[in-house]
């Protein structure tokens, strides 16, 4: 009995002896094979560890995504509440429009006030323009040299104006009221102030076909009489721009 009992004792090693290593040589061979498919994009995905997507970097400016919205102060130079929006086409090329509205007598509505005191004050000049346009940029939207083109609209009502140089001595005498239908070129240069913001000056002139109605004096009066004929209009910008960008990848 002492004997089998040694025999079954010493088969029950082996047999254990050879399970153990036969487990760790599977354990083994298996964590190299988890370790091979984990790492090979080409491995079955029964072992393959889930990929951590990548969060795109984005720190570029796409100048062909651009809004921008300026204000002209040559504009409001002369009383005039303006605002104006552009939109990229390309890295060259954009559209826009211009607005511009001025609802009180003189340059600016504080000035209207004047009149009580100054009866003889009776200067008039309101309007409202539209002007869409597009520009070309020689190096890429928003910056740099720029050329453009844009067509223009302007509801006058203007009278006792005396405006420097004698430019349209008429409006000095008498008061007119009408429309004028046009568009012009222009030249500018767009400096950079950082990522959003930017300057442009801007020079250009506009040519239009004008139809309004004359009367004897600024405010009040008898009817000259329909008027209608060509004219030029300078076309004078310093701008202040705030420019809205899309990033795209680096």
């Amino acid at each position: 009995m002492n004997g089998l009992s040694d025999r079954a004792t010493n088969h029950i090693r082996k047999v254990l002896i050879v399970a153990t290593l036969g487990f760790f040589f599977s354990s083994v061979a298996a964590t190299f094979t988890f370790a091979q498919e984990a790492s090979d994009p080409w491995a079955g995905d029964a072992f393959a560890l889930p990929k951590k997507e990548q969060t795109p970097v984005y720190r570029k400016q796409n100048p062909a995504t651009v809004f921008s919205i300026r204000n002209n102060l040559a504009y409001d130079a002369t009383g005039t509440m303006n605002l104006s929006v552009e939109f990229a086409l390309g890295t060259h090329a954009s559209i826009g429009a211009a607005i511009g509205l001025k609802t009180w007598d003189r340059f600016f509505f504080w000035d209207s006030f004047s009149y009580l005191d100054n009866p003889e004050n009776n200067t008039k000049w309101r309007h409202l323009s539209i002007v869409p346009e597009f520009r070309y940029y020689l190096s890429e939207t928003s910056r740099g040299h720029y050329f453009g083109a844009d067509l223009l609209y302007i509801h006058y009502n203007i009278g006792a104006l005396r405006l420097p140089w004698g430019l349209y001595p008429t409006l000095a005498d008498q008061r007119v009221q009408g429309d004028l239908f046009g568009g012009g070129l222009f030249y500018g240069y767009a400096f950079p102030l950082g990522n959003l913001w930017r300057i442009e000056t801007q020079l250009g002139v506009s040519g239009g076909w004008y139809s309004d109605i004359a009367y004897e004096c600024a405010t009040c009066g008898l009817e000259i009489g329909p008027r209608s004929g060509w004219t030029l209009l300078p076309n004078l910008g310093v701008n202040i721009v705030y420019t809205f960008t899309k990033k795209v990848k680096e």
